[in-house]
Order: structure tokens, then sequence, then C-alpha cells
């Protein structure tokens, strides 16, 4: 198992929260290097932050491919990742801290074979009736790199297909409540948009049931 663990960022439009998340990532030792993909639809200064924040190519970089949607800037990521374990974090997030890292990392670092969701505090205004769904949806995940490496992952089914893939391959799953870390629950008629077609492509292709 290689000692330190890479990490693959998608963004878009998020150069408020971008610039902690990779700093907080960086002072974290057992982190390789962080990879930020940015999403050919950003309209802000996310690059130029996310440029920034790493400052040193020997920490990471920052990819801007030709991808738009949250699976396929993780998939460009992905080519890039040189470690067993790969550590997928979300973009705008907030409050992320060492001991979140930690314990996103513990399993991978004891040498477990799993997969580990890390689960932000839920949202105020996320719907009663779906709170079952709130752990298995989450961005925060650290996974053996060989379990994503086939997955021709897409949009925001990314996660489906995470957790799909975990139980075809019968790979355990645990998930670690990371207190204090704030993820908004904020469905913009953009996203929901992008939901919607993500899911028709994933039934159409047979990504999704």
């Amino acid at each position: 198992m290689n000692d330190k663990i890479d990490v693959v960022i998608p963004a878009r439009d998020e150069q408020e929260t971008i610039g902690a998340v990779i700093s907080t990532l960086k002072l974290h030792p057992a982190i390789g290097r962080v990879i930020v993909v940015i999403d050919k639809e950003t309209t802000d200064d996310t690059g130029i932050i996310a440029v920034d924040a790493i400052s040193d190519n020997r920490d990471g970089w920052v990819l801007t491919p030709n991808a738009h949607g949250k699976g396929q800037c993780v998939r460009a990521g992905l080519a890039e990742v040189r470690t067993d374990h790969v550590l997928f974090c979300d973009a705008d997030i907030r409050g992320l801290t060492y001991d979140h890292i930690s314990l996103l990392l513990c399993n991978a670092i004891a040498g477990k074979d799993c997969m580990t969701i890390g689960v932000p505090d839920v949202p105020s205004n996320y719907p009663t009736d779906k709170l079952w769904a709130w752990r298995w949806v989450s961005g925060q995940r650290c996974v053996p790199t060989r379990l994503v490496r086939p997955l021709f992952l897409y949009g925001y089914l990314m996660e489906t297909q995470l957790n799909l893939a975990a139980k075809h391959s019968q790979l355990p799953v645990d998930h670690e409540w990371l207190r204090g870390l704030k993820s908004d629950y904020y469905m913009s008629e953009r996203r929901l948009q992008a939901m919607a077609d993500d899911a028709r492509f994933g039934i159409d292709h047979g990504i999704i049931p």
C-alpha cells in the first residue's frame, strides 16, 4: 500500500470554498497530491484560487480538461491518481478539518479493504422523508482505486455508481459522521435539470438500473 492517498476534487463555480478545502487537505500527512479538476462551464475564479492554494506541483495540480459534469471531471482526475486508494472530496463543503480527513482515511491507512463515506451534518432543509439516503449521497469518499478505474463515472450519478459498484463487488462500506462539516442542500433549477438529464442518460445507457 502507498504511504499517501491522492485526492480528486471536481469543481464548478466554487470560488468561495475551494481554497479552504485545498489548504486543509494539504496539511494532512497522509494526503498525497491534491488534483483539482475544473468543469469547463465554470464562470468564476475557482481555477485561479485553486492554483494559488496548491502553489507547488509537488502537492498536486489543477486540470482544465474539456469535461462537463461531476463524474466526467472525476474521471479526468483519476487518470492522474497513482495511489492504491483515492479520496474524493467536494469543492463546496465548509468546515473541513484535520480530524475529518483522518476519519475518511483511517480504514485505508489501516489496510482495510472497504469504501469509507464521510457524512456531513444533515442540512436543516433536507427532506425528512429522505433521511435514509443522506449517508449514501455524500461526495466525501475514500475508495480503493481499483474499484473506480473501470467505471464510466457520469455526472451526479457518480455516488450511485460507486454504491452499486461496491455492492456488486461485495466491498464493505463504512460510514463516518463528520460532525461540523457543512454541505449545502441547494436545489437550483440548473442542478435539478442536470440531475434529471443525468438520470435519463444513466438509464438509457445502462449505467444505473
